[in-house]
């Protein structure tokens, strides 16, 4: 039985880290394609309200304590046991609150919408366009909490290929409601409603699949009691400061702006920090499957192993992250022409500025899920708070007397100051050499060096006239630069072997159950699937 068990958590595994990469792909894409055409369409002030909105309705989204962090672990830990009654204790109990959090949060926007944009300096003749799309934006965001409580038995019943196969359907008439709308004419409202109405759709998609996977699962507001709430919340709480912190790092800054600069900037800083921000999706993608690996070896108390995991991870970060970051800082002015189709200074200012910081605050995940998985979420408070703060001080400080250059410096530096100072302690917890950790950052980071010099010297034939207007012949530039990048450095690490016998096996191994996990989605041998699983788990 508890072979069984272990095969089925592997292909769960595999499952999962395949459609979750390819929801976070396909959403990187439709993001980086749309971003352009709804800034043709309605401006660059309006687009920059768009993401005030965003930034606003996030900001409400700090004061429900964490209880939506904990719907996914309690859900799967009473599912495992089959405890369905305290499924709908979570359930229902989280569904009472956000329904009174909604009501709070709304009555809130009501209120304080006048001197919240006054605040912001509209322009007047924005004010009744941002004064619709703020209200909606709260409105929906308060509903979609209400209703999050049953769409998170998907990921707490681990089917998250059903989440990411509605997400991908969906993502088309997303897409086509976005061009309809804007090509009609109703502008920055347009795209609300166009949010609006996938978001009904998606919801009631949603809530059907989550009662048909779980038919055990009650809609009855009366099982919620004081008791979950508490358990919710005291472990909500710990993980809602570190949610605090990163939203500090890449909302606050949007604020700052717009209150000393202007609207027009936040979408420069947007179109940057997007970039960046993808970037960072991507290189942590391999850490999705850490947790439960850590939280098993730490039930065996195997400090060791769970020492070398986090050591190895750090590794394979490192080897995508680093490569990626110093592309799109060498490469910023031609991402940027490629992407926009227009040579926007202070974007590519952000994209290279941000993606300097953001380096170290990528290694900082496998630590931050170390330490989750070792019981010591303290570890992420500390350093949260820390960031939270140094963050908003350097950011405010820097763009009074640097403009816009000042605070894409403070956030950045907050970024490698905190981060720095995170990797710092994980390491001395697991007694983790620091000569080590430098080593097998050092090697890559010398190999980036080489590449993006051979990268210089392929380019010169075509500068300045290689960044030309025609957006297809900067795009063929770029891939270009993008594949002799990659190959220069996997070369170099290849001679001078920084790849060992257990890297190339651990790559092998990957590529093999992602091959049996596809082939099994498709209906391929269960068997000789359970056989590679149960092999993988020995």
């Amino acid at each position: 039985m508890a072979a069984k068990t272990e095969q089925s958590l592997s292909q769960k595994i595999v499952r999962n880290t395949i459609f979750n990469a390819a929801g976070r792909f396909l959403g990187i894409l439709v993001a980086l394609f749309l971003t352009p055409y709804v800034i043709h369409h309605i401006g660059i002030e309006r687009f920059g309200i768009w993401a005030i909105v965003g930034a606003v309705t996030g900001y409400f989204g700090l004061f429900d304590f964490g209880i939506g962090t904990s719907f996914v672990k309690y859900i799967a830990e009473f599912y495992a046991n089959k405890e369905f009654k305290k499924i709908n204790e979570v359930v229902n109990t989280g569904f009472v609150f956000y329904s009174m959090f909604a009501i709070i949060i709304i009555a809130l926007a009501f209120i304080f919408i006048k001197p919240l944009l006054s605040f912001f300096k509209i322009p007047p003749y924005l004010y009744s366009e941002t004064v619709f799309v703020f209200l909606a934006g709260v409105i929906l965001f308060g509903i979609s909490n209400v209703l999050s409580a049953f769409v998170v038995i998907q990921p707490g019943l681990q089917r998250m290929d059903i989440t990411n196969k509605v997400a991908i359907v969906l993502s088309i008439p997303t897409i086509a409601g976005t061009f309809f709308f804007l090509e009609k004419g109703y502008g920055l409202p347009g795209l609300m409603i166009n949010n609006i109405i996938m978001f009904v759709i998606s919801g009631v998609i949603n809530i059907v699949i989550s009662f048909k996977i779980l038919p055990e699962l009650r809609f009855n507001p009366f099982l919620q009691n004081k008791k979950m709430f508490k358990k919710l919340f005291t472990f909500g709480y710990k993980l809602q400061i570190v949610k605090m912190s990163s939203f500090a790092g890449s909302q606050t800054d949007k604020l700052l702006i717009t209150y000393f600069l202007s609207l027009g900037s936040v979408t420069f800083y947007y179109l940057g920090n997007t970039i960046v921000e993808k970037a960072k999706d991507v290189s942590l993608l391999i850490t999705s499957a850490l947790l439960p690996a850590i939280s098993e070896l730490d039930a065996g108390r195997k400090m060791d192993k769970i020492a070398l995991l986090y050591f190895r991870s750090i590794k394979y970060v490192t080897l995508i992250a680093l490569p990626l970051i110093f592309f799109l800082f060498t490469d910023a002015r031609l991402i940027i022409l490629t992407w926009m189709n227009q040579d926007f200074e202070k974007a590519v200012l952000a994209l290279q500025i941000l993606s300097v910081g953001i380096f170290t605050n990528i290694l900082t995940g496998p630590a931050a899920v170390t330490v989750q998985g070792i019981g010591k979420p303290e570890y992420n408070m500390r350093v949260s708070l820390l960031h939270l703060f140094l963050n908003l001080f350097l950011s405010i400080t820097l763009i009074i007397k640097f403009g816009f250059v000042g605070v894409l410096i403070g956030t950045s530096l907050s970024c490698f100051l905190t981060g720095g100072y995170f990797i710092f302690l994980v390491n001395r917890l697991l007694k983790i050499s620091s000569v080590e950790f430098c080593k097998i950052i050092l090697q890559p980071l010398l190999a980036c060096l080489l590449a993006a010099f051979f990268i210089h010297l392929l380019n010169i034939p075509f500068a300045p006239s290689g960044l030309a207007v025609d957006r297809l012949a900067n795009l063929g530039i770029l891939v270009r630069n993008g594949l002799a990048f990659g190959v220069i450095i996997i070369a170099i690490l290849w001679v001078t072997r920084y790849f060992n016998e257990e890297d190339v096996s651990l790559a092998k191994s990957l590529f093999t159950q992602v091959s049996y996990g596809i082939k099994g989605l498709k209906g391929g041998n269960s068997r000789r699937d359970d056989k590679i699983n149960g092999k993988d788990l020995q």
